[in-house]
């Protein structure tokens, strides 16, 4: 007699600092280059900042050593913003474009020595609007201990700058990742809807709506949030497995297994993404398919916490 499996929602949520940090990684691109003083001089410890202009978001900094040097590998395609800077010199902008087939030449960065300091008081503009250096120094607070997961700490800060900036929707956005972080749903829901309504083209927003809705057991506000993101910015494959397990549970197997199938393309080592594939292949008497399925599975992830269900299955799949 076959085994009667009963599934629950899989708590496959991208965590807070992945939806900022998804797209811009997992390419083949790469750039490199030197920070030298207007004298030739090599720069050890100087901040080179890449942010990938698709997403306005996502990027990471780096370090030069001691000879001046930096480099990094896995980069998306496209336009990247580089900010170079180091005590004592002024901040250099530069735009470079990569692509997946082609590797540029190395950077050559001279940076000229900073101006004197003056008695006037610094501008500080986030967006465009005025700040106080208090809510400037409550961002960079917020974006330290958001980097190292410290969301609480980081919602906090974000809070006091956006008492100064409260249309501010990238802020917005981090509140409501800061929020996902720590676990609290619905208050990271109410702060995405705020962002996409403020921005409807937020990329990240609707995913984080799409997820928690789905997480939730909600598939038509799921789908609906799924629905404002273009395909190919879709580069992790949790949504789609949520929303796949929620179509799974109200017996709706064949929609459940498109959801899958996108899921795998995006990551076809996903041992779970097979198994529940296997599960709504199964039920629609797919039993080829689903025996690949369940054997692909276990050639992935062979103690993993469904193993022993598969094997039984398997056993029972004729």
């Amino acid at each position: 007699m076959r085994k009667r499996i009963s599934i629950a929602i899989l708590v496959v949520a991208a965590s807070a600092a992945g939806l900022f940090a998804q797209e811009w990684r997992g390419g083949k691109a790469r750039a490199e280059g030197t920070v030298k003083s207007a004298t030739g001089q090599p720069i050890a410890d100087a901040t080179v900042s890449l942010r990938w202009t698709q997403s306005g978001k996502g990027g990471t900094d780096l370090k030069t050593d001691k000879k001046g040097k930096w480099a990094i590998m896995g980069l998306a395609s496209g336009d990247w913003n580089i900010e170079i800077s180091a005590p004592g010199y002024q901040t250099k902008q530069i735009t470079i474009t990569l692509s997946q087939g082609d590797r540029i030449p190395p950077l050559e960065t001279q940076l000229e020595p900073a101006p004197q300091a003056t008695e006037s008081h610094e501008e500080i503009r986030v967006g465009g609007q005025k700040i106080s250096k208090e809510a400037s120094e409550a961002i960079e607070q917020g974006n330290a201990a958001f980097a190292e997961r410290r969301f609480a700490e980081a919602r906090e800060s974000y809070a006091k700058a956006l008492a100064e900036l409260p249309d501010n929707e990238p802020l917005i956005m981090r509140v409501a990742a800061a929020y996902e972080g720590e676990g609290n749903r619905p208050e990271a829901l109410k702060y995405a809807r705020m962002a996409v309504a403020k921005n409807p083209d937020e990329t990240f927003g609707w995913i984080l709506i799409a997820t928690i809705e789905l997480q939730d057991g909600n598939l038509e506000a799921g789908k609906e949030a799924l629905s404002k993101i273009p395909p190919e910015k879709v580069t992790q494959p949790d949504v789609y497995m949520n929303m796949g397990i929620v179509l799974y549970n109200k017996k709706k197997p064949a929609e459940a297994e498109a959801a899958f199938d996108r899921a795998l393309a995006l990551k076809s080592d996903l041992a779970d993404g097979y198994y529940y594939r296997g599960l709504t292949r199964l039920t629609q008497k797919k039993n080829a398919e689903a025996k690949a399925d369940f054997q692909k599975y276990l050639e992935l992830s062979p103690d993993g916490a469904e193993a022993k269900d598969v094997k039984e299955l398997l056993s029972s799949i004729k």
